[in-house]
């Protein structure tokens, strides 16, 4: 309850998060499985990629997640897909097919 007062989530989405985060660790792959991760130019990599999530300042429940693609080895801007989320952050993180997508101008 404590937690609640202070702007956390409740114990109930803390606990989904957790088990979702076990879900997604246990599919991480660590280890080169494409030929352009042996080869020190990284040849036939085109594309590149990173994801952030955050909270609306003092709101454990408002999340933003955005994902942006760049060309590589140009790092020219391809393509930015974001979702601004009024629920838990796991509905946020579903696929992309219900969010907006945004291209370079």
């Amino acid at each position: 309850m404590a937690q609640e007062a202070a702007g956390w989530p409740p114990e109930e989405t803390l606990s989904l998060w957790k088990r979702e985060q076990a879900r997604l660790k246990a599919r991480v792959v660590d280890r080169d499985t494409e030929a352009w991760q042996r080869d020190p130019a990284f040849s036939g990599l085109r594309r590149v990629g990173g994801v952030d999530v955050s909270f609306v300042k003092g709101d454990s429940v408002r999340a933003c997640a955005s994902l942006v693609v760049l060309s590589y080895p140009e790092l020219e801007f391809c393509l930015q897909v974001a979702k601004q989320n009024g629920s838990s952050l796991p509905s946020a993180c579903q696929p992309f097919r219900c969010w907006k997508q945004l291209r370079a101008p």
